[in-house]
C-alpha cells in the first residue's frame, strides 16, 4: 500500500508560513531602519540684527541644502535647540552698507571649533556665498580659494587701493671702461623712464657709449631695490637688454706699388659688431626722494650672452642722472 504525504505536509507549511513572514518582513524593515538612520546635524540662524527674518531664513536654507550636497544631514534650520553635540552656526552682521556672514562649527554649543566668513554686499550674494561658505569650513580651505569666475562677490570685485608711486623722466651721463681694453672714461648718455614707489622702481632706459675703438648701445628694463624711505637711499637692481656692442682694430695691409715688384705696408681700420641678449646689476644712491626731482649716483655692469669675434664685451659704467616728474599732459618732460 502506498501511502501519499504530499497534502499533509503542505497542509502543515501553509500556517506555518502565514505565521513567520510578518515576523520577517517587521525584522527586515527595524534592521533597515537601523543601519540607516542617521542623526542630523542641527543649522542655528545666529544674530542678524539688520537682516529680516525672512532673508536670514532663506539665507539659511541655501547653506543647509550645500551642506548635504556635501554629503552632510542638516535639518530645517532653526534658532534654538536643546542639543549639547555638534551644531553649525550661521551669523549676519553689517558695516556700513556691508554684511558680514560667519559660518561656525560648535562642539559643544558656544565653543567654536571651525570658522569661516565672507563680506557680501547685498543679501542676494548669498546665492554665490553660500557654497564658498560651506566648502571652505568643511573641507579646511581658505575662504579665498574658492571663488572662481561665477562666485566673485562685489565687495572683492571693488578697485583695491595701491601703494602711491609717481612717474619719472630720467637722464644721465656716463664714463665707460672695458676690462681688459684701453677703452676707459669714454662718455656716453642715458636717457629712459621709471615708475617709483617708496621702496621699489621699475623702469626702461636707451644707453650708448662712442668711442674710437668701442662702441655699444642697448635698450633695457629692470628694476631696483630701495634700502629705506627717506630722502637718501642706496639701492640695487638689475634687468635684461637687447645689446649692440662693435671695435675696431688696427690691421697692417700691405700693397704692391704700380709696375714694380715691391710691396709696401700700411696700417688700416678693421671694424666688427654684434647684437643680442644681455644682462646688468645696478647699484647706486638715490638723493632727493622727497622732492620733485631726483640726483643719482649709480655704478653699472653690463654683461652681453654674446662676444664680438673672440673679443668679450663687458661695459662697467658711472653716471649721474637727473630725474623729473612725469605729469601727463603738461608740456616738455623738463618742465617744472
Amino acid at each position: 500500500m502506498k501511502i501519499n504525504l504530499t497534502y499533509p505536509i503542505k497542509a502543515l507549511l501553509i500556517p506555518i508560513l502565514i505565521c513567520l513572514l510578518p515576523l520577517a518582513a517587521y525584522s527586515q524593515q527595524s534592521s533597515s531602519n537601523t543601519v540607516t538612520h542617521v542623526p542630523a546635524s542641527i543649522l542655528l540662524i545666529g544674530e542678524h540684527p539688520a537682516i529680516s527674518e525672512v532673508d536670514a531664513q532663506s539665507a539659511a536654507v541655501l547653506i543647509a541644502a550645500e551642506f548635504r550636497k556635501l554629503g552632510i544631514s542638516v535639518g530645517k534650520p532653526v534658532y534654538e535647540t536643546s542639543s549639547t553635540e555638534k551644531i553649525y552656526r550661521v551669523t549676519f552682521r553689517s558695516l556700513g552698507e556691508k554684511i558680514l556672514v560667519h559660518l561656525s562649527q560648535e562642539n559643544p554649543p558656544g565653543t567654536i571649533i571651525a570658522e569661516r566668513q565672507l563680506w557680501i554686499s547685498n543679501i542676494e550674494e548669498m546665492i554665490e556665498a553660500a557654497p564658498r561658505l560651506v566648502t571652505a569650513l568643511v573641507q579646511n580651505k581658505p575662504i579665498d580659494s574658492t571663488v572662481d569666475m561665477e562666485s566673485v562677490t562685489e565687495h572683492e570685485a571693488e578697485k583695491l587701493n595701491k601703494i602711491s608711486g609717481e612717474s619719472l623722466w630720467n637722464l644721465g651721463i656716463i664714463g665707460t671702461a672695458i676690462p681688459g681694453t684701453d677703452h676707459f672714461a669714454e662718455p656716453g648718455y642715458e636717457f629712459g623712464w621709471s615708475y617709483e614707489t617708496p621702496k621699489y622702481a621699475v623702469g626702461t632706459e636707451f644707453r650708448g657709449s662712442f668711442g674710437e675703438d668701442f662702441s655699444f648701445g642697448s635698450w633695457s628694463i629692470g628694476g631696483r631695490y630701495f634700502f629705506n624711505k627717506k630722502n637718501i637711499s642706496p639701492y640695487v637692481g638689475g634687468g635684461f637688454s637687447i645689446f649692440g656692442g662693435s671695435y675696431t682694430t688696427i690691421v697692417k695691409k700691405r700693397e704692391n706699388r704700380w709696375f714694380s715688384d715691391d710691396y709696401y705696408y700700411y696700417e688700416d681700420h678693421d671694424t666688427v659688431d654684434e647684437s643680442g641678449i644681455g644682462a646688468y646689476v645696478v647699484g647706486g644712491i638715490s638723493m632727493l626722494r622727497l622732492t620733485k626731482s631726483r640726483l643719482k649716483i649709480e655704478l653699472r655692469l653690463d654683461r652681453p650672452y654674446f662676444k664680438i669675434e673672440d673679443q668679450d664685451m663687458m661695459p662697467i659704467t658711472i653716471g649721474i642722472f637727473f630725474s623729473q616728474h612725469y605729469i601727463p599732459g603738461r608740456s616738455g618732460c623738463l618742465s617744472f
